[in-house]
């Protein structure tokens, strides 16, 4: 974002919260890298803004990661039998005339066609399936796609490969997608490959306003095979269907995705350095297929449902910038990160930064197997949005959750961590929570659980504000808190449990009136902790200190 808006994002920030404690080094890269590839245009579609807000993307060169993201693989430069140059061989590059008739002649195997500077009108989809080795590659050419009134037949622009008929090696790489008239936006590239997937250097001018499919979508259909996506930028996202047109595809219910990967992905693709703007129907989504998405780098910001949203097994995301700065009047769950389902799910070294907080944070549904949150930072500004909203959010059922040396801000009413019911493990290890929510509506505390056997290793948690805000409510048995700081204007910790451990602990509210730790029901073992005003209700006691 420029430096003025990301002033204005950080003096929201709580007392004493400065940028660098916030942000630190991964989130103020993540939050102000200089521009890598094509310059980005306005965040939101312009039908929702009076001016355009410009993007500043991250990039995996310049963020430093702490934790260890799955290598990108290479995809080998395909070596051609034939290159062709479209104009030579009679392409309009003016952009008055479709050249769809003769991309589908010269579209076949072993074939790269290159297109020179200008502008290329598409008015109908070029498909072409079972092919191995094929190529399109720009010099400053502009795709056109005609207004979804005249476009024929289905709103994609170029087909490559079905799952049932997938291509091998495909490369479509520095283009611009020209969506500026009204009325466009059908679906730029829908590629579907066993292997050997190389999308770089694409991007999107003007909003997807034609309620049709989003612009890209791309399935790695066999379990063993890779591409990559670099520099794709679609920061201008998409129009709810019902504020369309509707000429074509009235099946798009609410609204285009930014990227979709389908149930037919099976093997790996890597989202790298990319850029996705407010979309209706979610921002990246892998939907519930069994492959692999790991996203490095790139900002996604303002889409509904969930900014990224993937499930499959070892899938992740890694120096990432999500942001939620607009909400528009349809916009009902504008979710960070969205965990579906799947095992070892990662998100690391990543700032979402909610000043217009509609959703939750970081939300891990309960289909998911297992998941880790590491060294990842979350801010949730105030907003009239919702009353409440909860930073990290771990649905009832889902598996084992590790939250590593992570930190949130929640200026916002709400839970910064909630921990629904299940019967796998949550353990949360060096979580930094502060904010200026209060506890006044919505929940008390800033850390919930409702899970036996959850364990709080050396968090450090305060929050002076109200007089009702509580830091930590336990509501199940087997739970371990061990080490840390617990500080807040109301009563720190709260038991409802039995076989409760509370070990070398420094806790107390700010203004002294109430015991540290008040155990409603159940029994908590206290050891050897730092305690004001002491504690109440049934507790075993050994080497405690009372301040």
């Amino acid at each position: 974002m420029p430096e003025r808006e990301e002033a204005r994002t950080l003096s929201r920030l709580s007392p004493g919260v400065s940028r660098r404690s916030f942000l630190g080094t991964t989130g103020a890269a993540a939050a102000s890298l200089s521009v890598s590839g094509t310059a980005a245009a306005g965040s939101c579609s312009r039908q929702d803004s009076d001016s355009d807000v410009a993007i500043k993307k991250a990039s995996t060169d310049e963020v430093e990661l702490q934790s260890e993201a799955p290598e990108s693989e290479s995809v080998s430069d395909i070596d051609y039998d034939e290159v062709i140059n479209v104009v030579e061989a009679g392409a309009d590059n003016t952009g008055g005339e479709s050249i769809t008739p003769l991309i589908r002649d010269l579209a076949s195997s072993n074939t790269l066609l290159k297109f020179p500077e200008g502008r290329y009108l598409v008015d109908e989809w070029v498909r072409l399936t079972g092919f191995k080795n094929f190529g399109m590659v720009g010099e400053n050419a502009t795709l056109v796609p005609a207004p979804a009134s005249q476009y024929k037949g289905d709103p994609i622009m170029f087909k490559l490969g079905v799952f049932s008929n997938p291509g091998r090696n495909l490369e479509f790489r520095n283009f611009t997608v020209d969506y500026t008239a009204p009325n466009t936006g059908v679906r730029a590239l829908h590629a579907a490959v066993s292997d050997g997937l190389r999308v770089e250097n694409v991007a999107v001018e003007g909003v997807h306003d034609a309620g049709t499919w989003g612009p890209f979508k791309a399935d790695i259909v066999d379990s063993d095979g890779y591409g990559i996506v670099k520099n794709v930028e679609v920061p201008e996202g998409g129009v709810y269907t019902k504020n369309t047109a509707q000429d074509i595809e009235p099946t798009v219910k609410n609204g285009p995705t930014g990227f979709l990967l389908s149930p037919f992905h099976a093997g790996r693709l890597d989202v790298v350095d990319s850029v996705i703007g407010a979309f209706p129907d979610n921002g990246l989504y892998d939907s519930e297929s069994p492959g692999q998405v790991v996203v490095k780098g790139g900002r996604f910001a303002n889409s509904n449902s969930g900014n990224i949203r993937i499930t499959g097994d070892n899938s992740g995301v890694y120096g990432a910038h999500v942001v939620i700065d607009q909400n528009r009047p349809n916009d009902r769950g504008q979710h960070g990160v969205r965990f579906d389902g799947g095992k070892n799910l990662t998100v690391a070294d990543t700032v979402i930064e909610m000043t217009q907080p509609n959703g939750h944070g970081i939300f891990t549904l309960s289909s998911v197997e297992s998941a880790t949150i590491e060294n990842t930072k979350i801010f949730a500004g105030k907003n009239d949005a919702r009353e409440t909203i909860k930073s990290i959010a771990v649905r009832k059922g889902a598996g084992a959750i590790d939250i590593i040396n992570s930190e949130v801000v929640q200026d916002h009413e709400g839970p910064a961590l909630n921990i629904s019911e299940g019967s796998s493990p949550v353990r949360v290890k060096g979580l930094s929570v502060s904010g200026e929510s209060t506890g006044e509506t919505g929940s008390r505390e800033a850390l919930i659980t409702h899970r036996d056997s959850t364990e709080f290793r050396g968090l450090d948690v305060d929050l002076p504000n109200g007089s009702r805000r509580r830091a930590l409510g336990i509501f199940s048995d087997s739970v371990s808190v061990l080490g840390g700081t617990y500080s807040s204007s109301g009563l720190p910790i709260t038991v409802e449990g039995s076989d409760v451990l509370i070990k070398e602990v420094t806790a107390g509210a700010y203004d002294g009136s109430t015991v540290a730790v008040d155990v409603e029901s159940g029994v908590a073992k206290l050891v050897n902790n730092k305690l004001t005003n002491g504690a109440a209700g049934d507790i075993i006691e050994q080497g405690n200190e009372y301040i």
